[in-house]
């Protein structure tokens, strides 16, 4: 399910008031239909890769979807975890063609049929 992309952005961080850092992931699913609290999401943190993998359900289910968030995580991986677009509003993600492994799509030739 998960490949070597390069990451979409950061992950935003925020602490509560008794001092626990809480990671602020996006709520909306990368492809920007689904809402990730209601579809489902899974997201697995990779200490070794220094990112955070999050899937939406809902387009896992689409065979030509990219659709999974990679955002590269900084420090310790926090224990919490929250779902907030508002930090994830500038960002413009990296969209992959999934069937080509991390691999842009390339663009079909087309041949111009004839005037009718």
């Amino acid at each position: 399910m998960f490949d070597d992309r390069p990451p979409d952005a950061t992950v935003h961080y925020r602490h509560t008031n008794a001092g626990i850092r809480v990671a602020v992931l996006p709520a909306t699913c990368k492809v920007g239909t689904h809402s990730l609290r209601t579809g489902g999401y899974q997201a697995r943190a990779d200490p070794n890769d220094g990112v955070v993998r999050i899937s939406c359900h809902q387009c896992a289910e689409a065979p030509d979807v990219d659709h999974f968030w990679v955002l590269r995580t900084t420090g310790a991986i926090p224990d919490l975890a929250e779902l907030d677009d508002d930090p994830y509003r500038h960002v413009v993600p990296l969209m992959i063609d999934p069937r080509g492994r991390g691999q842009l799509p390339t663009p079909r030739r087309t041949i111009d049929a004839p005037p009718r």
